[in-house]
């Protein structure tokens, strides 16, 4: 049997197109659901890269300027102490120049006056020898004159010998007058002093008598700040403490207890910077005074600088660990900067040196609630209720 090429290329080319057209079907479906996984993937990377913006990048971000806002306020504070700290030392160094040169000038003038007198005395001064020389001649003459002059050269004589000795008896006296002067200024000078230091005794028992004669408390604490101070004992501390800044211009040293009464005056008269001075004073004068390492904590922290604030009371409880109110102010600005892991284990230490402060029992509870350990908190919120309870 016979089959024609008509036929068979007719057939052909219908298998040709069934086979194109259902390839192309094939096709059309894979590339949709390369589409629909290549979509998936996208949505799942943009999820994650928000996710980890807000949960990750954000978060250190802010961080970031939170730490930048502190240090540059720290180094503000720092340049206008070093600022403050240059004035002074240039008007102190002003000072002193100035007092130099004009003790030189004075100096300068009694040294030429005494050169004017030195040179009168010169002239008019005859030595021991030469007197001795003199008298030898004058007696000589006198032997060999008396004969022809007699009583009237021996008169004349002894005129010039008694004029010569009235002339040194005078130029001696002018000498120790002199002297005497210079005595005179130098025990001034030390009556000043004595006066001064007397004065600034008196002053740095006073401006202590007279803080806690207006019920003004030594420590800053929260506790304190609802005391309302007389504006009149206000006004006459600051006049105390201005008095005491003037002697210690004068390099007189001041006591830290008075350095520290004066930085209380200056912090509730809001002189903030004045009073952290005064407060570094008394600490670098007395390691032990515990009650300006506690208020320049407080400053410091009040100012933002909160990291100089836990190493002054760090610092402070190394020399003393025993000191309660040491450790419950650490403990509140660990908790006011959420190291709720430091702010308990202070509270925790306080707690111990004063079990009497049933507030602490509360703020432990709440501290422990934030920390997530339920059953701690529970027991601290019972303990609060029940010796609360008991104070009512």
């Amino acid at each position: 049997m016979k089959i024609s090429n008509k036929n068979i290329f007719t057939s052909l080319k219908k298998n040709i197109r069934n086979i194109s057209s259902s390839q192309g079907k094939t096709f059309i479906k894979a590339d949709k659901q390369l589409y629909s996984l290549l979509g998936i993937l996208f949505a799942i990377s943009a999820v994650a890269i928000i996710g980890y913006w807000f949960l990750v990048e954000k978060p250190y971000y802010e961080k970031l300027l939170t730490d930048k806002d502190e240090v540059i306020k720290r180094l503000k504070f720092m340049s206008m102490k070093q600022k403050k700290i240059y004035e002074n030392t240039l008007e102190n160094a002003e000072k002193t120049y100035k007092e130099k040169l004009e003790k030189n000038v004075m100096q300068t003038e009694l040294l030429a006056d005494y050169e004017q007198k030195l040179d009168k005395f010169r002239k008019n001064y005859i030595s021991k020898d030469d007197h001795e020389k003199q008298m030898a001649g004058l007696e000589q003459r006198l032997n060999e004159e008396q004969e022809a002059f007699g009583e009237l050269a021996k008169k004349s004589s002894e005129m010039r010998i008694s004029r010569l000795e009235q002339k040194i008896s005078l130029l001696q006296d002018e000498n120790l007058h002199f002297k005497d002067k210079i005595t005179n200024q130098r025990r001034i000078l030390d009556r000043s002093l004595a006066f001064i230091e007397e004065e600034k005794k008196v002053l740095e028992t006073m401006i202590s008598f007279e803080r806690k004669k207006a019920f003004i408390p030594s420590l800053i604490l929260p506790e304190t700040k609802h005391m309302v101070l007389n504006a009149e004992a206000l006004k006459k501390l600051v006049v105390m403490k201005d008095k005491l800044a003037a002697i210690e211009r004068l390099q007189v040293k001041i006591h830290s207890d008075a350095y520290f009464e004066m930085g209380l005056v200056s912090y509730h008269n809001k002189q903030f910077e004045e009073a952290i001075e005064y407060w570094e004073n008394a600490v670098s004068l007395n390691k032990n005074n515990f009650q300006a390492y506690l208020c320049l904590g407080i400053v410091y922290n009040q100012e933002g600088m909160t990291e100089n604030a836990t190493k002054i009371l760090e610092r402070a409880i190394e020399i003393n660990p025993k000191h309660a109110i040491l450790h419950l102010t650490l403990a509140r600005i660990y908790e006011q900067e959420n190291a709720l892991d430091e702010a308990i284990y202070e509270y925790a230490i306080t707690l111990e040196m004063l079990p009497d402060n049933v507030d602490i029992y509360n703020t432990l509870g709440i501290l422990y609630e934030q920390k997530g350990m339920t059953e701690e908190a529970r027991k601290s919120f019972a303990t609060y209720e029940k010796l609360k309870g008991g104070v009512q």
